[in-house]
C-alpha cells in the first residue's frame, strides 16, 4: 500500500491550500479589510465622536439646549436609545461610506501609514463635508453659528482620512493572508455587500447632490482601481505609470471639486460669507 500526503478534503490544510491557489484572494483580503476598517471607524468617529460634539454642543451654547435639530434629537439630551441609535445606526452608515471610498482611494495614496493618513485628510473633507455642513442648515441658526460646534465638524470629519489609513494598517498586520475557505468567504462576503453599498447608497448619493462633479471623479478613481485590481489578479506586480497617474489625478479632482463645494458651506455656516 502506497500512502498519500495530500490534505483531506474539509481539512485546514486543505482548506488553506485552496486558499492559497485562489488568485484573487488577496484582492478580496483587501477590499474586505478597506470594508472592515470603515465600519469601525464610523462607530467610532461618526458614532461616539459625533455624540461627544454634541454634548460639546450644549455646553458651549447653553440657550440651544432643549431645541430639536432638523435630524430629531434634541440638544443637550442624553438617552441610552438615543445614543445606541447614533453609535450603530448612523455609525455604520457612515462606515459603510467612507469604507466603500477607501477602497476606492487607497491603492493611490503613497507612502506608509501615517503620511497616508495625512495626505488623506483634505480628502476626507472634500468627501464628508458637505453632507454634515450647509449653510443654510437652521441647527447652525439654534447654535448660534459658534465657530467651536462647526470646527469640531469639520474635525470630526477630517479624522476620518487618518484613522481610516491606520486602522487598515493594523487589520493588515493581523487578518491572515492565507486564511482558510472560511476565512475567503467572509472576506468575499464583506467584498459583495461593499460592493452594494457603491452601487446602491454612495453612487446615487453623490451624483444626485451639488458633488455630482466630485462623484465622477470617484467614478474615474473606481475604474483605475477596478483595473488594477485586474492586473493584480492576472499576476502583475507593480503598477503601470500610466494607471497611475489616471488614480491620483482622479483623486486630485474629487479633492479640488469637493473643497469648493464644501468651503463656501462651511464658511456659510459660520456666516463668514
Amino acid at each position: 500500500m502506497t500512502s498519500s500526503t495530500a490534505p483531506i478534503a474539509g481539512t485546514p490544510a486543505a482548506d488553506t491550500e485552496t486558499a492559497a491557489d485562489w488568485p484573487a484572494g488577496a484582492i478580496v483580503r483587501d477590499i474586505a479589510r478597506g470594508g472592515v476598517a470603515g465600519l469601525v471607524v464610523g462607530v467610532v468617529l461618526a458614532g461616539i465622536g459625533g455624540r461627544l460634539v454634541m454634548r460639546m454642543a450644549a455646553l458651549a451654547v447653553p440657550s440651544a439646549v432643549g431645541s430639536v435639530t432638523e435630524n430629531g434629537n434634541r440638544i443637550g439630551e442624553i438617552t441610552l436609545a438615543g445614543t445606541l441609535g447614533l453609535v450603530f445606526g448612523i455609525g455604520l452608515v457612515f462606515g459603510a461610506v467612507a469604507g466603500t471610498l477607501w477602497v476606492t482611494a487607497s491603492p493611490w495614496i503613497p507612502g506608509p501609514p501615517i503620511v497616508r493618513g495625512i495626505l488623506a485628510i483634505p480628502l476626507a473633507v472634500a468627501l464628508g463635508a458637505f453632507g454634515l455642513i450647509r449653510a443654510g442648515n437652521p441647527d447652525f441658526v439654534v447654535l448660534r453659528h459658534d465657530p467651536l460646534v462647526i470646527g469640531a465638524l469639520v474635525l470630526l470629519v477630517a479624522l476620518f482620512g487618518p484613522m481610516l489609513a491606520l486602522t487598515d494598517a493594523w487589520l493588515d498586520r493581523r487578518l491572515p493572508h492565507r486564511p482558510t475557505r472560511g476565512g475567503n468567504r467572509a472576506y468575499l462576503a464583506v467584498t459583495v455587500t461593499g460592493l452594494a453599498i457603491a452601487l446602491l447608497l454612495v453612487l446615487p448619493m453623490f451624483l444626485g447632490s451639488a458633488l455630482w462633479l466630485t462623484g465622477l471623479a470617484m467614478v474615474a478613481t473606481g475604474f483605475a482601481t477596478l483595473a488594477w485590481w485586474n492586473l493584480r489578479a492576472r499576476g502583475r506586480s507593480s503598477l503601470p505609470p500610466g494607471l497611475l497617474i489616471v488614480g491620483r489625478a482622479g483623486l486630485l479632482a474629487a479633492t479640488v471639486v469637493g473643497l469648493a463645494v464644501a468651503v463656501p458651506e462651511i464658511t456659510g455656516a459660520l456666516r463668514l460669507g
